[in-house]
């Protein structure tokens, strides 16, 4: 896989402009089948045996899926009924 797509924790922290803990929790997440992860697509573990992981970001991965979960959000927020919608009074 080309390196230039693979990002460490601390770039991708940088991308999406969070902790590393947070990436971290994201992948911790998806290893133990927990909701709130990302999709194992985004991520790959170069060392999948040994003592240590070392994850890597796939960026162009990552940045579809988060677009894809933007229009999710969208099209949810435009398909809830207008009585449940906050309201300015």
């Amino acid at each position: 896989m080309d390196s230039q797509k693979l990002l460490t924790i601390a770039q991708t922290a940088e991308l999406l402009n969070c902790s590393a803990g947070f990436v971290r929790k994201r992948i911790s997440l998806t290893e133990s089948n927990q909701p709130g992860g990302w999709p194992k697509s985004t991520y790959v573990n170069l060392q999948p045996n040994g003592a240590k992981s070392l994850f890597r970001i796939n960026k162009v991965a990552l940045q579809e899926y988060l677009e894809g979960q933007q229009e999710q959000a969208k099209v949810d927020s435009d398909t809830i009924p207008s009585t449940e919608q906050c309201s300015v009074r």
